[in-house]
């Protein structure tokens, strides 16, 4: 019943949202469901050792920017609204996204909020220093991929004015995580886990993805699991077209599943942000 999940979320002031591809379907973005690509052939175009061919590189790079171009120029959806709305209020702790395509960068409250798990189509990273990093739009992406770090160069200046020695400097390449990599962000990551199994979240709302990942799944089972605990009011929300196939254990976890479009659950959320006074 979403009167009742409604009148539940009212209530809620630490509020976390686990999403995946499903919240950019209805912009154009594709999931590998509705793509025409498997997910097997995405895997190896998203995999480490595309770096080691021409041909592998520029497919992974022109990927990259198809969906960061799909990203900044899709519409928001009422997921968005719903979403960005949750965060202006104070009541969103967390956004942890799988998606690359940096949609909700261009969003000032939920963007605060947002920790891209897998990347971000508009930055790239230094291949020696992994804390150098350039933010790009789609157009001063070509031009900057691949290029010299300009953080290393300038570093590179500074030592030579001091008489220091030559230090080498690096490239630059998709912050996007590729299959046989560690994480970049991975240490930012941790560090927002761990503050959220820390201090106590009240609701949980998984949307738009089947939670395949296993490190993923297993740090969602764990903040359910202590939501749950610390409160008999502890909501968990599954929403997504297809019903969770995940572990019986975790599936008990869940208190209320909406099967459907995420938009049309968002749209019935939405009077929620009026009694939010915004």
């Amino acid at each position: 019943d979403l009167e009742l999940l409604k009148r539940g979320l009212s209530t809620k002031r630490n509020i976390v949202i686990i999403s995946g591809a499903g919240i950019s379907t209805n912009t154009g973005i594709p999931d590998y469901q509705s793509s025409s690509r498997s997910n097997n052939s995405s895997r190896i175009v998203y995999d480490m050792s595309a770096y080691l061919r021409k041909e592998t590189t520029d497919q992974l790079h022109a990927d990259v920017l198809q969906k960061l171009q799909a990203g900044q120029r899709s519409m928001f959806t009422m997921f968005d609204t719903f979403a960005e709305g949750l965060a202006q209020s104070g009541r969103l702790r967390r956004h942890y996204t799988q998606n690359i395509d940096c949609r909700q960068s261009r969003l000032a409250h939920l963007s605060r909020k947002t920790v891209w798990l897998h990347g971000r189509a508009d930055t790239l990273v230094c291949w020696i220093r992994p804390s150098h990093t350039m933010k790009v739009t789609p157009e001063s992406f070509p031009q900057w991929i691949q290029a010299s770090c300009p953080l290393c160069e300038e570093e590179q200046s500074k030592r030579a004015a001091e008489g220091k020695r030559r230090r080498n400097v690096g490239t630059l390449r998709t912050s996007v995580l590729l299959y046989g990599q560690d994480s970049p962000s991975e240490s930012k990551i941790t560090a927002a886990f761990n503050y959220d199994m820390e201090h106590p979240v009240d609701a949980i709302l998984i949307v738009g993805t089947q939670m395949s990942i296993t490190s993923l799944f297993n740090f969602t089972n764990k903040l359910c699991r202590a939501a749950r605990t610390h409160s008999p009011d502890g909501l968990v929300v599954w929403v997504s077209k297809t019903p969770p196939t995940v572990a019986e254990a975790f599936r008990s976890l869940i208190n209320f599943e909406y099967l459907g479009d995420c938009d049309e659950f968002s749209r019935h959320l939405l009077p929620l942000l009026i009694q939010y006074h915004l």
